[in-house]
């Protein structure tokens, strides 16, 4: 009986420690890759959504996290959580004491529509003292996405907008899609000092 119950328990047990984030105090080198596995695409809310053994995982936004808004591009969306909850992707403490997360959740866009935000964060002494959008992944006529990669030092953020939405010249009304969609790109990066985001560079690359 004690072996069938541990041959029950240590199944769960991985499952469970496999779903847990991942703490660093070495270095830090984050990016797409790490959010990318944890998503699934909704076609209902034309949107990625975090995958329903994560989502169970995620937690409410504290009183200080709630009110704090975060600096990157918002396309002017309330960046509100539609659950009031974010699923921490990993975690990572420096030398000099500030903790750093990486956070996602999703909130309302137009017409039914859902936004994914990918987001850092950081505290001290567990207060959230700045925060920063390092991707807003959604489609509404514009497709919308980042990529991005964040070290010790920068946050290097490229924000893609790709429209592939023919329009007629005079009424304005979508008339099919382009056989090659337009795309632009813009750059920005961020210092990170003492848990703080400084732009140093923003600037369209294509």
């Amino acid at each position: 009986m004690k072996g069938a119950f541990l041959l029950c328990f240590w199944p769960l047990l991985f499952i469970s420690c496999s779903h847990q984030r991942n703490v660093n105090t070495e270095s830090l080198h984050w990016s797409n890759k790490l959010v990318k596995p944890l998503l699934f695409y909704n076609d209902s809310v034309l949107s990625y959504q975090l995958k329903p053994e994560y989502r169970k995982l995620s937690v409410p936004f504290s009183d200080n996290e709630k009110g704090f808004v975060p600096k990157g591009e918002k396309y002017n969306y309330s960046l509100i959580s539609i659950d009031g909850r974010y699923y921490t992707v990993a975690e990572y403490k420096d030398k000099n004491g500030f903790t750093y997360k990486l956070i996602v959740y999703s909130v309302i866009g137009d017409n039914d529509t859902e936004i994914l935000v990918t987001q850092i964060n950081s505290y001290q002494q567990e207060s959230l003292i700045d925060a920063l959008i390092l991707e807003l992944n959604f489609t509404f006529e514009t497709q919308i996405s980042s990529h991005y990669s964040v070290n010790d030092s920068l946050a290097t953020v490229d924000r893609y907008e790709i429209n592939d939405i023919l329009y007629a010249d005079e009424s304005g009304d979508i008339i099919g899609t382009k056989a090659k969609p337009d795309t632009v790109i813009y750059r920005s990066i961020y210092k990170i000092a003492d848990g703080r985001f400084v732009k140093k560079m923003e600037k369209r690359i294509k």
